[in-house]
């Protein structure tokens, strides 16, 4: 399939679902519909990037769009099931800037202790180093193997609260939800900072 045929299918396809959305009056339908949406234009999107390494842009835009509307629509049905549990929109956007306050808070929790766990391993290794300990430097090469480990896992929950609180955003404007959503970005964006030392730390023992 060549590129001009794939850019055609593909707008025509996300047209219509765009169409689709205008028209749909149920507002838990419709946020299932304008999630399966988003999902399909970041999916064809990547789909066509991937597939273009392979001399395949075509194939891998169609495979994307497919992948992509399955997970926003994923996305799109939980913002659904979650708003339909509450009596009104006001409530349900407490509850969402509530939930990611928390998870904000318990990841800016986590960091600052794998922070202080940084700065403790850094100062163990300097000392096993300069007495030549190679034991005790592979024990910490395992605990840093080990954090990293861990601070990846912490990381991807904040990835999943910030995407589904973008979900919600896309559904209003809630000028509250938009700087816990800042807020968790930040939080995230220290967590990689800290990652980062963590790599760094483990290339500096050479064991």
């Amino acid at each position: 399939m060549s590129t001009h045929t794939t850019r055609f299918t593909v707008a025509v396809l996300l047209a219509a679902m765009l169409g689709s959305c205008t028209n749909i009056k149920n507002d838990g339908t419709r946020t299932r519909t304008e999630g399966a949406l988003g999902g399909a234009i970041l999916g064809a999107l990547a789909g066509a990037a991937i597939g273009s390494l392979s001399g395949n842009a075509g194939r891998g835009a169609l495979i994307g769009l497919a992948a992509g509307t399955a997970g926003g629509l994923a996305y799109g049905n939980h913002v659904a099931k979650k708003k339909a549990n509450y009596a009104s929109t006001e409530q349900w956007l407490d509850a969402c800037i509530s939930q990611a306050r928390a998870t904000n808070q318990k990841a800016r929790n986590y960091n600052s202790s794998l922070s202080a766990n940084i700065t403790k391993l850094r100062s163990e290794i300097a000392s096993a180093k300069s007495s030549g300990n190679t034991r005790v430097l592979q024990q910490k090469k395992a605990e840093i193997i080990k954090l990293q480990n861990e601070s990846t896992r912490e990381m991807k929950k904040v990835d999943s609260e910030i995407k589904l609180q973008q979900e919600v955003l896309g559904e209003s404007s809630s000028s509250g939800l938009k700087q816990e959503v800042i807020s968790l970005k930040s939080t995230r964006s220290s967590m990689s900072s800290n990652y980062d030392r963590l790599a760094s730390l483990n290339r500096e023992i050479d064991v």
